[in-house]
């Protein structure tokens, strides 16, 4: 058996800029955001798609204030203005020790790791989110109606989306190598923790896992879906983890406050 304290806990979550643009038909998203994580008193947290403006609800300070324990912060903006910014940030309960940032060129989404001390160790946290297809309003509208198109406007939007799949993939591809590196060589013992934007089968998948476990596979169930939007629903949002830490628990909370459902894993040190 394991003491209470030895356990820690994960949470992985896109959170589509706190729903900014009200997606979600309700202006209270962002709060129920921080109820549920402050529900769940999660230990570390690795937020994609972060999203704070410069005055107003959602500042970084008043976000810390919203989340009921005192959380360590490494954030990282790929856009930032005099109005808003935009990025990945990772909020630990554990003392960070080092905070380290994996630049894509080219590209508004990164990866950033984090050195935590958890019960006297260090393990380094990677929180990711790899390159999106892009999709804009037209490809979309196509996807959910496309019978009402002429046969050269329906093959102009098919060419559309082939490109920016295609584009996606090699992008994912170079940004999925780039990590593994990074993983590889990681003096400390990894979680790595993200949306990844690709399925289980994608080169993405296969690369970052590499000598790692799959918190889903080892201690999840069901069919595993992550991802909330008008595309099928794949499981893209993932937890992999060195060998010597142990995943106990795995969930994918089917809240709808985003896009992507919330995953979360607790783990136990095994060294």
């Amino acid at each position: 058996a394991f003491l209470p304290e030895q356990k820690f806990n994960i949470l992985s979550f896109n959170v589509r800029l706190f729903d900014l643009y009200e997606w979600n038909n309700n202006e209270d998203t962002p709060t129920e955001i921080f109820d549920y994580i402050n529900d769940h008193q999660f230990d570390i947290i690795c937020f994609q798609e972060f999203f704070t403006k410069n005055t107003g609800e959602i500042t970084e300070d008043k976000i810390l204030k919203a989340l009921n324990k005192k959380y360590y912060t490494h954030i990282d903006y790929t856009i930032e203005n005099n109005n808003y910014n935009y990025g990945i940030a990772t909020f630990s309960k554990y003392p960070i020790v080092n905070r380290g940032l994996i630049n894509f060129s080219n590209s508004s989404n990164s990866s950033i790791y984090t050195d935590v001390i958890v019960n006297g160790d260090t393990v380094r946290v990677f929180n990711n989110h790899l390159q999106s297809i892009r999709f804009n309003k037209n490809n979309y509208s196509f996807i959910t109606n496309s019978k009402t198109l002429k046969d050269d406007e329906r093959l102009r939007e098919i060419k559309d989306i082939s490109f920016r799949l295609r584009d996606a993939f090699i992008k994912r591809a170079k940004q999925a190598d780039i990590i593994t590196n990074h993983i590889q060589n990681s003096a400390y013992p990894v979680i790595v923790c993200g949306d990844f934007n690709d399925v289980p089968v994608s080169y993405t998948y296969q690369q970052m896992k590499k000598n790692l476990n799959d918190a889903f596979i080892e201690a999840g169930s069901g069919i595993g879906n992550t991802y909330v939007g008008k595309f099928p629903s794949f499981r893209i949002d993932f937890i992999f983890h060195s060998k010597d830490i142990k995943c106990l628990d795995f969930e994918i909370s089917k809240v709808q406050l985003s896009d992507h459902y919330p995953v979360t894993g607790t783990f136990i040190l095994e060294w």
